[in-house]
């Protein structure tokens, strides 16, 4: 047989359950309370250092975190059924000390709380964190305010002045217009008593005196003798015009010697004057008579000259007129300007003494270049006028379009806008604002529908109910919490409060689709604040977290929030959002969903949802970003499953990869929790109430993962939640006793000597950090650690008395120092400094004999610390330092090794001999090496024997020699070698690290003989 010797180059790969036949170099069968740091190697787990017990924790309570900042991170705890109480608890994450909540013991407020059987929905936004009940179905509440004067009224704006026009005003049906008269042609006549003689007669008097002029009406004036009812603006002028004529001849003769030829002289004529009457119709005017004949009547006697004139009606046409009917609002302007001038003001005057005159329930207000009109039927008054009813337009709530709206107008005067007349999605309402808030110029602005706007039942809707939606709990920025109902009341100086509806009514401005459901998830994303309910999504307005309303609903607008369902032929209620730099990662029970744009901006018109993939998914466990890929599990067999996506782009399906498949039986199906940190290149799974915690440690260089290691952290008490931040991993865990906050340090600070102090290897505590220097430094390996301080109050010595022996006694100063639960496993680590007797305490562990409170006892210790007097130290001081604490155990189990005969192929026919394994070690520590036997014989009395009995080897972790007593046992680097003696698969090689001191296992390498062929016994 050849001699052989490989190596193993890590011992980074984390548990693997595949046989060891196949298991690559580095993976092992058992890594519990270790860590695989791709640069110290495998390591023992961080200390658990004490931050605080955590007062007022409930059983019963939902635990959250809130990370504002790298200065402000706290602890929350929500218990539904402390409402009558306080059920909010804030402990600052840092010191855990409890902040103080505003709200008085059982505010009415936390009656939102009650009744959740599920964590509650959680996201914080700067200084709010958002708390959703899940078991909270969302409301609304109110009413928009109502329209003035209970939406009766409208607008009546005159739109041409002209002269010979009617303008009418009516409510309800149109009215019936009543048929009149127009004169068309009149005739005079000269009056002997009661009779009519005709236009012409003759008269003796020769100077024609009775010729003239005059100008008449059928209304009346100083020469109308006779007038005529009925009758409007009947006008013309009378002319008699006289002409001379010789009414006959008289023979002259001389000496009157008539008969005698010779005596004839000539004739005297006498003349006569025949006058001639014409009339002339300048006005037609409006007989008000209905019937024809009588209208062609009327007649009016006029006097002039001693003589009378009847001018009388000779013909007509039908005129169809407003005036005179009744139950309206009627102006008519002059005919001519002859008639009168006309103006705005005169028509709108007229018409509103008309309208408050005549228009039943309708009053008239005169503003701008229209009436304002209110009153029960004033939201039913029509126009009429003008050729084709054009002079005037009448606004009620209705207009067709903005344009038509007044400049001028009454202050609170809503007007709803319909674009196209058979659909109501464009619809929307404007609102008056007058400058001087009452009327007159001023400006249309959008608004939301009026409440009963069209009748007594019409109902609108005002807001989301502030008591159903999500409430805050506010970080006051002063050491205090405040838990709110974000309504206006409650809003303050700000603007966060959930808003109602601005704009739009139920058609173009409904509510969210989750109002009527219960808000399962919460999420920020893309300046968005995101809720889920069931299968729907919903976002708010960019940057207006709190408003899920429309902004317009005259145009679509990037800014409306994004309201999507998510659809797939099985059920896709979404239990699980994600947002990642290609847009929202949604999981339901059974697939992946995608919610992302293909555009610069994320809006309504640009959101894109697709299904990547068809996963069943843990509903329980919240999937985690691993930086440039993403982590969730499914727990639909018998135990937990993780797979790691990374979304290549928008048209590509994911590359999804089984990150579990080398230990499908690791990972219980019952988990509740997770962690991740990006930075540290962490995830962890745990179940609230268990004392083992599951992690994946990652790592990658470009696109290479190299580093893909499952491992356990146990601990003596159970885990109630979990989160990493700032590099450290924070643990709630309860003892029996108490909830204690504890901080798990991956790059250990020993500079913070209030919790976190530690002990150096390499050289002095001054160069740990330095550039020029190798020191490090390193925590001693506790749980719930605490170190003592300088001060003798933490560390003493007390004289025997009576039957109690001499002790020392240890403990942190005041109420950060935890109440001991137990002994097992508690004990006292010297770090450095020296006792009274100048005894270097570096390295020293004592076990704890008693507990004391929230100090502990240790006796015959060797130390001398001095009597403790007075309170604050004692007479003699000394400089030793102690972590306090309870042990925990690293246990890495190797698998058995097979000759590699390149590209991790092994031979697994051939006979190997294993003679030792030589472990390189990047920091040393006590360790211990057993070797077991994997085949053992039981007898009939249970009696056990193994074929080879088993060895352990104990390695103290520094050179042995006088200059290393009284230090800390580790060295930087040192190299230990296991003597196996055995074949390669009969034994079993477990590495233990029980005590409180750090240890990096690097690699190793294994020698042995081997024949490739199989020794077969004969």
């Amino acid at each position: 047989m050849a001699t052989i010797n490989q190596r193993i180059p890590n011992f980074l790969g984390g548990v693997s359950q595949q046989p060891d036949k196949i298991k690559f170099p580095g993976q092992l069968r058992v890594c519990d309370n270790a860590v695989p740091n791709i640069t110290f190697g495998l390591t023992k787990r961080p200390a658990g250092e004490q931050v605080k017990s955590l007062a007022n924790a409930t059983a019963g309570g939902f635990w959250y975190e809130i990370l504002r900042d790298g200065d402000e991170k706290y602890l929350v705890q929500i218990t539904p059924a402390n409402i009558g109480a306080m059920p909010i608890r804030v402990w600052d994450l840092a010191n855990g000390t409890e902040k103080s909540l505003t709200n008085s013991s059982g505010d009415s407020l936390f009656s939102y709380l009650a009744g959740a059987t599920e964590p509650y929905a959680v996201t914080t936004i700067q200084d709010y964190t958002l708390i959703a009940n899940p078991q909270k179905t969302v409301g609304t509440t109110g009413t928009t305010a109502a329209p003035i004067h209970s939406g009766d009224y409208s607008y009546a704006r005159l739109d041409t002045v002209a002269y010979n026009t009617e303008y009418i005003l009516y409510s309800g049906s149109a009215p019936t217009p009543n048929t009149y008269y127009r004169v068309t042609s009149v005739k005079v006549d000269r009056m002997s008593g009661n009779n009519a003689q005709g236009p012409t007669f003759d008269d003796t008097n020769e100077d024609q005196s009775k010729s003239g002029t005059l100008t008449w009406s059928f209304s009346g004036g100083s020469a109308v003798t006779t007038g005529a009812t009925n009758c409007e603006n009947i006008e013309g002028s009378l002319q008699v015009n006289g002409n001379s004529y010789i009414a006959n001849n008289t023979a002259t003769y001389q000496g009157n010697q008539t008969g005698d030829e010779t005596k004839f002289l000539g004739y005297v004529q006498d003349y006569d004057v025949r006058y001639t009457a014409t009339v002339t119709l300048q006005d037609g005017g409006l007989i008000k008579e209905t019937n024809i004949n009588t209208a062609k009547n009327k007649f009016i006697d006029v006097a002039m000259e001693g003589e009378t004139y009847r001018i009388s009606v000779e013909a007509v046409e039908p005129v169809t007129t407003y005036e005179d009917v009744s139950g309206i609002a009627y102006f008519k302007t002059p005919k001519n300007p002859d008639n009168g001038t006309i103006s705005m003001a005169t028509i709108l005057q007229g018409l509103k003494t008309s309208v408050n005159s005549y228009l039943a329930n309708v009053t008239g207000e005169v503003i701008g270049s229209g009436l304002f009109l209110y009153g029960s039927a004033a939201d039913g008054v029509n126009f009429l006028g003008g050729a084709v009813n054009e002079n005037m337009s009448v606004i009620g709530q209705k207009a067709q379009d903005i344009s038509r709206l007044p400049a001028m107008c009454k202050q609170g005067y809503v007007a709803q806008v319909s674009n196209a007349a058979d659909l109501d999605t464009d619809d929307y309402y404007v609102k008056f604002e007058a400058n001087n808030g009452v009327s007159g110029s001023g400006s249309w602005e959008e608004t939301v529908r009026p409440n009963n706007f069209s009748s007594g039942s019409d109902t609108m809707v005002l807001g989301l109910d502030p008591a159903t939606m999500p409430h805050a709990l506010i970080n006051n920025r002063n050491g205090t919490f405040s838990f709110k109902k974000l309504d206006e009341a409650s809003k303050g100086t700000t603007e966060n409060y959930w808003k109602n509806r601005l704009v739009g009514d139920d058609t173009s401005n409904p509510f969210p689709t989750f109002n009527g459901s219960e808000i399962q998830e919460m999420f920020f994303h893309r300046n968005r604040l995101g809720m889920v309910s069931g299968e729907q999504i919903v976002m708010s307005q960019p940057g207006q977290y709190f408003n899920f309303g429309i902004v317009s609903a005259i145009t679509a607008s990037d800014d409306n929030p994004i309201d999507i369902t998510v659809s797939d032929v099985k059920p896709a209620f979404i239990n699980h959002t994600l947002a990642i730099n290609k847009g929202l990662m949604m999981f339901s029970d059974n697939g992946q969903f995608m919610l992302f744009t293909e555009s610069d901006i994320f809006s309504p018109k640009t959101a894109r949802l697709k299904k990547i993939a068809s996963y069943e998914c843990d509903a329980s466990i919240q999937p985690v970003d691993l930086g440039t890929s993403i982590l969730f599990t499914s727990n639909v067999s018998s135990h937990a499953r993780a797979f790691e996506a990374t979304i290549l782009d928008d048209d590509s399906p994911p590359n999804i990869i089984e990150q579990t498949r080398v230990v499908p039986e690791f990972l219980p199906k019952d988990i509740t929790m997770s962690a991740n940190s990006t930075a540290i290149g962490i995830t962890s799974y745990c179940k609230k109430g268990d004392k083992t915690v599951y992690h994946y440690k990652y790592y990658n260089a470009g696109n290479e993962r190299q580093q893909s290691a499952w491992y356990t952290w146990s601990y003596a008490n159970t885990v109630q939640h979990m989160v990493y931040t700032g590099g450290n991993f924070f643990v709630v865990l309860y003892d029996g006793n108490a909830y204690q906050l504890v901080r798990h340090e991956f790059v250990t600070d020993i500079s913070n000597t209030s919790v976190s102090s530690g002990y150096t290897v390499g050289g002095l505590s001054t160069n740990v950090g330095s550039h020029l220097h190798t020191t490090r430094g390193i925590e001693a390996c506790l749980d719930l650690a605490v170190i003592t301080g300088v001060l003798h109050v933490d560390a003493h010595s007390v004289a025997a008395s009576g039957s109690t022996p001499a002790y020392e006694r240890f403990g942190r100063f005041g109420t950060t120092a935890p109440t001991w639960p137990t002994l097992t496993d508690l004990v006292v680590v010297g770090l450095y400094g020296k006792d009274n007797n100048n005894v270097d305490v570096a390295g020293m562990v004592f076990p704890v004999d008693e507990l004391d409170g929230t100090k502990v006892r240790v006796f015959n210790s060797g130390l001398s610390l001095g009597a403790l007097t007075g309170v604050s130290g004692a007479i003699t001081p000394h400089t030793a330092h102690f972590a306090i604490g309870y042990k925990y155990k690293t246990t890495i189990e190797l698998p058995n090794y097979y000759v590699n005969v390149g590209n991790n192929v092994y031979d697994t026919n051939g006979d190997l001999r294993i003679s030792g394994i030589n472990f390189e070690l990047g920091l040393s520590g006590p360790m211990e090496f057993h070797l077991t036997s994997p085949f053992s014989y039981t007898d009939a009395s249970g009696n056990v024997t193994k074929d080879i009995d088993d060895y352990i080897q104990y390695e103290s972790g520094i050179t042995t020699n006088l200059s290393q007593l009284n230090t800390v046992p580790s060295e930087l680097d040192k190299s230990v070698r296991v003597p196996i003696q055995r074949k390669n698969n009969k034994y079993n090689l477990q590495i233990q690290i029980p005590d409180p001191f750090s240890t990096a296992i690097i690699s190793a390498s294994w020698d042995g003989n081997y024949s490739n062929k199989r020794h077969v016994r004969r």
